[in-house]
């Protein structure tokens, strides 16, 4: 059996022969790079030495099952000595001593997963220099061998997962060449990441000195294109040479002062080497590892190996993308599922898509955005977020956008503007040219809201018609396909037919950015206060009719006192049931609730959220929370509503005028109408995605059923676009267990993980390296006094605070301050019977802010930090009108 090969004759072998370094350098010399002479000793020769070795083998299976280093050293110290005492093959024998006796030889490993891009064995194994005759030559193989059992070697198989019982090493005997300077070239900087950037590393005499580290090295930073090197040069006191004294090996000299500060390369051999190594990148696709020598101002190269890990690319920061949770944070607060967060996106792409055409924006141009309306949204770390650029780049297709920017922002609820946008100044040309599209654009969008009423009512009539072709008693008698077939139904019906409330989010953001900034140029310092007094309603909004019901039933439940005992003691999932045996005519009225606003409860444009329907818990939470307080509001609502347009109206004729008045009136009037339009299409898109999560949790059971996931709520693990190709037979992946059971540990890792900023920034957009980046925040100082945030409904009070994350701690909170990170129009029922409202996160508009002024409760939001500062009772003062608030626990000597 041969055991031997030269360059050409290792062609015929395959690469668990070869390996890894052997195979690397083989593709050097058939692409002609400047590669010495070398033979390989095949993987055979070493398994041919342990064949039938019973001994060898068992220490093998035990080093497999070892944990600790010390045993890892004791038994790979007897494989070592194993393998010592084996005898070479003499076939191997007789070909190492035909080998040109008078050369010297370098003889180093290349076992069958070395150098791969998975794990490179760097420095792992050892290596032999300056290695002549047989002798000499065959210590050196078998050395080598022996070193592939090294602990070092070991615990590093252990760590990337590699199989003991896999191991194959083949060795590598190659020509010595007595490089004057040596050293490493990467192809892509390891250390900043640049893919546009080689760093060579260089030291006089072996590339030994280098890589072992004992030697100081110079540092030349390369580009890929230019000419400019940025040069590091160390002290070189010492190099590795070869050992005359013992004729073999090498040994650590001491240089010359006059050699030690000097350039290792001159600036005509750096770009040589890059030459070389760019080319051996491109060619194999991959950063590479290179050692090299140079003798005679000749280059040779020793090995190559792809760079097995780099950090994250500097030159990604021209893709940053920004992300702000704003206002959004009221739909989808916290950890969102992939199903909730796949089906957002898709429902804002047509949004927007469908807002386009009405404005009259050409197809070519609404097709060349779609990147754009398809990517509103991000997810990061399981949480929904604006995808800021995209919202901008949108928007400034429309109308006059530069001019209602900050409008917009406002309507958002964005705490900062974004300047990421550049506007782009038009030559008078390009004005004229664009002209008329823009005319277009204008005409259509002021035709889109002066019939924006009929419009409404059909968007609410499309939900009725909607509702009432989906029978949902019988959605289980459906099979999966007739299920998604109905889901694909609301996307026809509904999804594609919202242009109503866009439309309305304009009105909404254009006439309060009129009615604000008026009362900003008449009170700078209280405009916020008036503002809320202003928009402030008289009882018409939808989204406080739940409220309103509860305290109805409240009322009732005080006049039985056998019904208020059993609601105010009994918390255990059967109290329905039991109500219906004590009073049915109270069930009826819990029913009644539920069928009618069941799904306006916390989080719930997230399909995963448990709604009353599925659990009537928070039903009788918010009933039991009435029950324990004697005052309940009183709307005093018109009276400030009445008294700040008395002060408002009568400064603004005094100042500008009746037609400045006129005016005024007219955007009032409108922004009120807007805000009352929005919140009746949000209570009815709230009822949409219930539709849309009863079909879902019903797609979910029949496929629990067929087998195809675990249980039920497993299907919003799934994506949208997944569940539909599975109906379609377009799924690249149908064993969906395994695929949800890594989804939701990976968000069970963000659970825990502190929440993310308001807004940050990602330069980098592969999610497992992103990095965020959010600006310094403003929060409250741990030990201040005085907190601030944007005032929304006056009114001073002296309070406790309760803090309430979640529903299941939304208990005893009458004559409270709640406060919270955020909230949604589920909240609203916990709302009456509080002496106050602060929330983190919020603007004027939020929901919490609209429902606070309509109930009459003094509200304060956007504090940032707030809720890591204030403690769950302490006692604070707070004024709704100004955003003033006093912590009235602290120290004295912290109050004056």
């Amino acid at each position: 059996m041969k055991y031997l090969f030269s360059a050409a004759e290792a062609v015929a072998l395959d690469d668990s022969q070869l390996g890894g370094k052997a195979a690397n350098l083989l593709w050097l010399t058939a692409h002609a790079y400047p590669v010495p002479g070398w033979w390989v000793v095949p993987a055979s020769a070493m398994e041919e030495m342990l064949r039938g070795d019973e001994t060898a083998s068992q220490l093998i299976s035990q080093l497999s099952t070892t944990i600790t280093e010390p045993q890892i050293e004791a038994i790979a110290g007897k494989i070592r000595a194993r393998i010592a005492e084996l005898t070479l093959p003499d076939a191997l024998m007789t070909a190492l001593a035909s080998l040109d006796g008078e050369l010297f030889w370098a003889v180093r490993s290349s076992c069958s997963d070395e150098d791969a891009a998975q794990a490179s064995f760097a420095g792992q194994m050892d290596s032999f220099l300056f290695q002549r005759g047989v002798e000499q030559l065959a210590d050196a193989v078998r050395r080598v061998m022996v070193s592939a059992w090294s602990p070092r070697a070991v615990v590093y198989r252990l760590q990337k997962g590699l199989s003991l019982h896999a191991v194959r090493c083949s060795v590598i005997v190659q020509e010595m060449v007595k490089g004057q300077t040596s050293g490493v070239m990467f192809t892509a900087h390891p250390v900043t990441g640049s893919r546009q950037t080689m760093l060579i590393s260089a030291a006089w005499g072996t590339g030994e000195g280098v890589v072992s580290g004992q030697c100081s090295t110079d540092e030349f930073t390369v580009p890929l294109h230019g000419d400019q090197i940025t040069q590091t040069l160390s002290s070189k006191t010492t190099a590795v040479v070869f050992d005359h004294h013992r004729g073999q090996g090498t040994t650590e000299i001491t240089l010359d002062e006059g050699k030690a500060d000097v350039a290792s390369l001159t600036a005509q051999q750096i770009l040589a080497l890059r030459e070389i190594g760019a080319g051996i990148a491109k060619q194999l696709r991959a950063p590479q590892d290179i050692e090299w020598t140079l003798k005679d101002n000749h280059i040779y190269l020793l090995q190559t190996r792809p760079i097995t890990h780099l950090p994250k690319d500097p030159g990604c920061v021209r893709d940053t993308l920004i992300c702000d949770n704003a206002n959004i944070q009221e739909s989808y607060c916290g950890i969102t599922t992939p199903l909730t967060f796949s089906f957002a996106r898709a429902a804002y792409a047509t949004v927007y898509e469908q807002t386009l055409r009405l404005v009259g924006c050409p197809a070519k141009e609404s097709d060349a955005r779609k990147p754009i309306t398809d990517n509103m949204l991000s997810l990061v770390r399981g949480r929904v977020y604006y995808n800021i650029q995209n919202w901008y780049r949108a928007l400034l297709l429309l109308p006059l956008f530069n001019m209602n920017k900050s409008d917009m922002e406002a309507m958002m609820g964005l705490e900062e503007p974004v300047d990421i946008v550049e506007d782009k100044k038009l030559s008078r040309r390009e004005k004229l040219v664009a002209l008329p599209a823009m005319l277009n654009m204008t005409v259509r969008l002021s035709y889109a809201q002066l019939t924006l009423e009929p419009r409404i009512r059909a968007f609410l009539q499309q939900y009725e018609t909607a509702q009432a072709y989906i029978d949902r008693d019988n959605l289980h008698t459906l099979s999966p396909g007739e299920l998604i077939e109905r889901l694909k139904y609301l996307d026809e019906h509904l999804l594609t037919r919202w242009t109503a409330p866009i439309i309305n989010d304009f009105y909404v953001a254009r006439y309060n950015g009129k009615v604000q900034r008026v009362l900003q140029a008449l009170w700078p310092e209280d405009s916020a206060r008036i503002s809320g007094d202003l928009l402030a309603d008289d009882g018409n909004l939808i989204s406080t009719e739940p409220t309103k019901k509860l305290l109805a039933m409240s009322m009732y439940v005080r006049q039985h006192p056998s019904l208020a005992a059993m609601i105010l003691n009994d918390q255990g999932a059967h109290l329905l049931p039991r109500i219906r045996q004590l009073d049915p005519r109270f069930y009826q009225q819990c029913i009644d609730y539920i069928e009618h606003y069941g799904d306006r409860t916390m989080g719930e444009l997230k399909l995963e959220t448990l709604t009353l329907r599925q659990d009537p818990s928070f039903l009788f939470t918010v009933l039991r929370n009435y029950l324990n307080t004697d005052i309940l509001p009183v709307n005093q609502t018109g009276k400030l509503k009445a008294e700040a347009e008395e002060q408002v109206f009568e400064r603004l004729l005094q100042l500008r005028g009746k037609s400045a008045l006129a005016r005024f009136k007219h955007h009032l009037s409108k922004l009120r109408r807007a805000i009352r339009n929005r919140e009746t299409m949000r209570f009815t898109r709230t009822k949409m995605f219930a539709l849309y999560r009863d079909i879902y949790l019903q797609l979910g059971q029949q496929f629990a059923l067929e087998g195809v996931i675990a249980q039920a709520r497993d299907i919003f693990w799934l994506t949208r676009e997944e569940i539909y190709q599975g109906k379609e037979g377009t799924a690249v992946q149908t064993g969906l267990g395994s695929l949800i059971e890594q989804r939701r540990a990976e968000y069970d890792r963000y659970q825990k993980q502190d929440e993310p900023a308001n807004r940050f920034s990602l330069t980098q957009t592969l999610y497992q390296q992103q990095t965020l980046h959010a600006p310094a925040r403003q929060d409250a100082v741990a030990d201040s006094t005085d907190l601030r945030g944007t005032g929304c409904y006056p009114g001073l009070v002296q309070a406790p605070v309760s803090l309430v994350f979640t529903p299941e701690n939304a208990t005893s909170l009458a004559g409270t301050i709640l406060c919270t990170v955020r909230t949604d129009p589920g909240w609203a029922p916990l709302f009456p019977g509080l002496s106050g409202l602060i929330v983190e996160r919020g603007s004027m508009l939020s929901h919490s802010a609209i429902v606070a002024r309509e109930m009459g409760i003094p509200a304060i939001v956007g504090v940032p930090g707030i809720t890591g500062l204030l403690q769950d009772g302490e006692t604070v003062s707070m004024d709704g009108g100004s955003g003033l608030i006093v912590r009235c626990d602290q120290p004295a000597e912290k109050r004056v």
